[in-house]
């Protein structure tokens, strides 16, 4: 029995419209302040902290973080690497590729590849031994590049 999905349902009933609604304002702008949240939801930002501090109790909100402009810290050639392993390595080769400094990105995928790798470097010479480095990685079986030209939303 799935064990995961009845935790992400029960956790889904323990989350009601403002919750939600306060996730929405956190991940539109972490940095917004709870009286501004609270101001726009109606309610005070003592409410606004008490609910913050619930979600991350509840390991709802994970962590906090800033949108980066990847060219601007010498990351202009991004992409993602399709990733397929040995059957029964997924982990095992994750574990691998999130030790890698230039990976921003691990997702678990089913479909014809197991992995989706997000890369960036200065440019698309230098993730080329980037790339090279994660294909000798042991039970890799075979990868393709994807190079993002422009990013829409993230």
């Amino acid at each position: 029995m799935d064990t995961s999905y009845i935790s992400v349902t029960s956790l889904n009933e323990k989350l009601d419209e403002l919750d939600r609604e306060i996730v929405g304002h956190l991940r539109e702008n972490a940095r917004t302040t709870f009286v501004d949240i609270g101001k726009s939801l109606g309610v005070s930002d003592a409410t606004i902290y008490n609910r913050v501090k619930r979600l991350m109790e509840m390991d709802v909100i994970k962590r906090f973080t800033v949108e980066v402009d990847e060219a601007a810290i010498g990351r202009g050639a991004s992409g993602f690497i399709m990733v397929s392993v040995t059957p029964g390595t997924v982990k095992e080769v994750s574990a691998k590729l999130v030790e890698i400094p230039m990976v921003s990105e691990v997702h678990e995928i089913h479909g014809s590849e197991d992995l989706i790798v997000k890369v960036g470097a200065q440019n698309l010479r230098k993730l080329r031994p980037l790339i090279l480095k994660i294909r000798k990685i042991p039970n890799i079986v075979q990868t393709e590049f994807i190079p993002i030209f422009k990013t829409w939303k993230s």
